[in-house]
């Protein structure tokens, strides 16, 4: 199968459990499985922020993007949390590529704009992935490479932009196309008011729950990312929580894991 699994939150940070998933990910890999790995890495970048005194704005779970946020963005997310992903890769014996969207043509993107009471909210070096060539990635599968892919990407004039990291991996499992589409959160899954965990989502009821407040913050796009994505090749996307044990391998695997399925609405 052709898998794409997006590493955030804590997850794509932690020494321990990025040394758990890299094992996993080899072992996927060794048993036959063509895998892309998508990382944030949000809050070293927020902590590298906060040290150099730029300050920090979200809007709509996003974080607004001015030219020093971004450059430090291409610093912390394509430079030492991607490299870090390679290191431990590469320590389980399984060779791997690490690069990002705006390396070998890959992801073309456009600067994205939301509306803002009737206005519309200029996120400054934010964009949204408008085109994909997969060239690099089936390179590196020819190869026998794990591609490991910091969350940014070029526009058409060649201006780096700070892309979301769920977004960028919903756009390559479109892409390529992907067997299954694997988000590794804190949160595990999607969870209701009362903090129930929602083990089936229909893609039809995404804007309810997040018109209800249901779902808030960080998980507002990662939903809305699997609304537009299930719309297209993919067919089911899995939020799982990295800190269960071999998460990875027993999903695949189809055996039960906790999280959230999103499915399509039938």
């Amino acid at each position: 199968m052709k898998l794409v699994i997006k590493i955030g939150g804590q997850a794509a940070e932690d020494p321990q459990v990025r040394k758990r998933l890299a094992r996993q990910i080899a072992q996927l890999h060794r048993a036959g499985h063509e895998l892309v790995v998508v990382h944030g890495g949000g809050k070293l970048l927020t902590q590298t922020l906060a040290r150099l005194g730029v300050v920090t704005e979200f809007y709509q779970g996003l974080r607004v993007t001015d030219a020093a946020t971004r450059d430090v963005a291409l610093m912390v997310l394509a430079g030492v949390v991607n490299k870090q992903w390679v290191a431990e890769l590469e320590n389980t014996g399984q060779p791997a590529l690490g690069i990002c969207g705006g390396d070998g043509g890959l992801v073309t993107a456009r600067k994205l704009r939301l509306p803002s009471n009737g206005h519309t909210k200029d996120m400054g070096f934010v964009g949204r992935p408008h085109k994909v060539d997969t060239a690099v990635l089936e390179m590196a599968f020819r190869e026998g490479l794990v591609p490991v892919v910091a969350s940014l990407a070029l526009d058409a004039s060649g201006e780096f932009l700070n892309i979301n990291a769920d977004d960028l991996a919903a756009s390559l499992a479109t892409a390529l196309p992907a067997d299954r589409l694997l988000y590794l959160t804190e949160s595990g899954g999607v969870w209701d008011a009362e903090r129930r965990l929602l083990p089936v989502v229909k893609s039809g009821e995404i804007r309810g729950l997040i018109r209800k407040g249901v779902v808030r913050d960080g998980m507002i796009p990662k939903l809305l990312s699997c609304a537009r994505t299930l719309r297209k090749e993919v067919d089911e996307i899995d939020i799982l929580s990295a800190e269960a044990p071999n998460v990875l391998t027993r999903a695949v695997a189809g055996q039960s894991a906790a999280g959230t399925r999103i499915v399509k609405s039938t």
